[in-house]
């Protein structure tokens, strides 16, 4: 608690990470505070002295509170709304969103990438539009795990574990008003699960938690650790969110018309919504016909052994009890996640929500065709086919305070307003590009001290920053640019025109290639002649991704094709009007396609068979825009100084990007296309292209 009870009304929901005054007022409280808490609010609070609560007396803090608390309630007491504009009335239940992670700001870690910043993005724009959405997912006390990186290059893993009111989450109520909690079958036992509230502005999140007394330490486990466990571990996790989500919304009293199930993590809420419907009178046949009509599915990964699957013996150990509610053996469990039915196929949690759902789509153009060349085994008699809705990223969380001020001040509401459009913004290009240079450099400027402060190395902010900052997997090719040891010491020294490579981003624990990539990060960072021109920054998070994306001016993303379902960081540097310089493979087909100013395609469309070849015709293409595109447009400047083309380019990337590939158009989208009756998502595009 907080001397300021309007304060601590603004901390306890979300909105305050994406309203630019909230977040300038709460940050300014005591920066050097914010900075040792890591963004977790609880520890901020507790860090700031009785000393400086009363300096800010006197300050103007009290007047700034009440013009944010204004701004706070205004937003959530909106009568008029995009949804209410729109939609008035339809879907009177709502919509159930469920996923495995959630990343909604680096104070509540509990997500481990792109997957869990998209939904946390999704529940972000839900709310600004007013879209009647509840969300579902789990509480991990450990989350994701911290990084830390050896100087030999190695990555270790450690996880500080923190119960959720550490987190600022409060217990959730059930429609009388109780502290909610709800009870799941797994083995021959019932385990007990606390559920917990996150409020996201008008959109509520709640969160399963086993980690209680009264359960065995084996159940207790489950809710510690995202992505930690073996597949015993994981198909119970995945029980717990999608059977004990669930029925955590309907204790708490939610009759949604639509499930959105958010990738195959979440594909047993299918099960419990056809027990439902049984445990109602339905027969079988007419229980699947009532689910499959309202529930949604959106897929992520591009490669089949990225599915999560489980073999009969360990369903008909998890599950086998909750079969006999269901009516069902686990033969006919396991034939709903089989391609084949009566095959000795394991159960493929994709399947299940494929088979499950009205409505399924791929998270960009390619990855739909991708995806549905995957499964098109699968019979079409049950579920839906699979089209496409490309990933967006929200602009009020990731388009940085100069570049939003800047747009205010120049574009009014409009470009706020015509978010959810995907309307070109041609009023952008009107910018004096002046402005929006010094914009860009004000937040490259705070990249700079970010990385200061992390790594303890401060870069020129003077130089081309190109950013690099994902999970490191083999496919992603993290090490592509370090192929060539002499061209890159070349691209980086020349005095004249400094180049400085920043690299982000933790392989998986088990991911022995993804940490050897990171290893030849580190080494390429220490050779004599590139100190401060390679600099790697530890434990990638929202806070890291946010300065990155805000301030590069170039973002390198090189996956091997067709491999990269959506990539949305590179959305995130467009808005900002950082330039990608990226394969041609998710949401970047489109994005260059719409607009080629805003970045340059690496290489052909087609991938090759050939591995091995591929990576060097990809590297090779890397290099030749790099020295021959890239860094001579950046450096060639103007007499004062000013770098045209390359600042054109950053309007054209803004007016082009930030309303087409936002959070505010894929909702409207989703709306559209999915969570309305009797619509599926198309295999046509709507991204403009020119």
């Amino acid at each position: 608690m907080t001397p300021y009870p309007a304060l601590d009304r603004i901390l306890g929901n979300l909105w305050w990470t994406w309203d630019v005054e909230a977040r300038r007022l709460i940050k300014g409280i005591d920066r050097a505070a914010w900075r040792a808490s890591r963004g977790v609010v609880p520890d901020y609070i507790e860090r700031i002295s009785t000393e400086r609560w009363e300096a800010l007396r006197s300050n103007g803090f009290p007047s700034q509170l009440a013009q944010v608390e204004e701004r706070f309630d205004a937003y959530l007491k909106a009568p008029d709304t995009w949804w209410t504009d729109h939609h008035r009335g339809a879907l009177p239940g709502g919509i159930a969103y469920f996923s495995a992670e959630f990343g909604l700001h680096e104070g509540l870690p509990i997500y481990s990438g792109g997957l869990g910043v998209l939904a946390g993005d999704h529940l972000k724009s839900a709310s600004d539009l007013g879209i009647p959405l509840v969300a579902v997912g789990l509480c991990y006390h450990e989350g994701y795990f911290r990084q830390r990186v050896d100087d030999e290059g190695r990555q270790h893993e450690h996880y500080d574990r923190r119960r959720p009111r550490r987190l600022g989450l409060s217990r959730a109520r059930g429609a009388g008003g109780q502290p909610l909690e709800v009870y799941i079958p797994l083995f021959d036992r019932t385990v007990r699960c606390e559920v917990w509230l996150a409020r996201v502005g008008r959109v509520p999140l709640y969160l399963l938690d086993t980690d209680v007394i009264g359960n065995t330490e084996d159940d207790r486990r489950l809710t510690r650790r995202l992505y930690g466990g073996d597949p015993h571990i994981r198909i119970c996790q995945e029980i717990v969110l999608g059977i004990g989500g669930l029925r955590a919304l309907r204790a708490a009293g939610y009759r949604m018309d639509v499930m959105h199930l958010n990738e195959g993590h979440t594909a047993f809420a299918v099960l419990e919504r056809v027990r439902e419907e049984q445990s109602l009178g339905a027969d079988r046949a007419s229980a699947w016909k009532t689910v499959e009509s309202g529930t949604v599915f959106t897929t992520h990964t591009p490669v089949p052994a990225g599915h999560d699957r489980f073999w009969y013996e360990l369903v008909d150990s998890v599950l086998g009890r909750y079969g006999q509610q269901l009516g069902m053996y686990t033969g006919e469990m396991m034939d709903l996640g089989r391609v084949h039915s009566g095959s000795d196929e394991q159960l493929c949690m994709t399947v299940l929500a494929l088979k499950g759902s009205r409505s399924a789509n791929g998270v960009s153009e390619k990855h739909g065709e991708v995806s549905r060349k995957m499964w098109e085994g699968l019979s079409t008699d049950l579920g839906a086919p699979i089209g496409h809705i490309t990933n967006g990223v929200h602009a009020p969380s990731w388009v940085g305070s100069s570049i939003q001020d800047l747009l205010d001040r120049c574009l009014g509401d409009e470009w706020r307003a015509r978010l959810a459009t995907g309307e070109r913004l041609d009023a952008v290009e009107d910018i004096a590009p002046r402005a929006l240079w010094e914009a860009h450099l004000a937040q490259k400027r705070r990249l700079v001290d970010f990385v200061a402060l992390r790594t303890g190395k401060r870069v020129s902010s003077e130089a081309l920053i190109i950013g690099f900052a994902r999970r490191f997997a083999a496919y992603k090719r993290g090490d592509l640019v370090l192929s060539q040891p002499e061209r890159l010491g070349e691209l980086l020294k020349d005095p004249n025109r400094p180049v400085v490579l920043l690299y982000a981003g933790k392989a998986h624990p088990r991911d022995e290639i993804g940490k050897g990539i990171i290893k030849r990060v580190i080494e390429a960072s220490k050779r004599p002649d590139l100190e401060r021109r390679i600099v790697f920054i530890e434990d990638y998070d929202i806070a890291v991704g946010r300065a990155l994306t805000q301030g590069v001016d170039v973002w390198l993303n090189n996956p091997r094709r067709p491999l990269e379902a959506s990539g949305t960081s590179g959305q995130k540097v467009a808005m900002n009007g950082g330039l990608n310089c990226s394969t041609l493979d998710g949401w970047w087909l489109e994005g260059y396609a719409a607009e080629p100013l805003a970045g340059w395609g690496v290489g052909s469309i087609e991938p090759t068979d050939d591995v091995a070849q591929g990576d060097h015709d990809d590297a090779e293409a890397l290099y030749s825009i790099l020295e021959n595109e890239v860094v001579p447009c950046f450096w060639d400047r103007a007499g004062d100084g000013l770098p045209d083309a390359w600042v054109r380019r950053m309007a054209a990337a803004i007016a082009t990007c930030l309303p087409a590939f936002n959070t505010d158009r894929m909702l409207a989208d989703y709306v559209a296309k999915a969570y309305k009756p009797d619509l599926r998502p198309s295999t046509e595009s709507r991204i403009n292209k020119p």
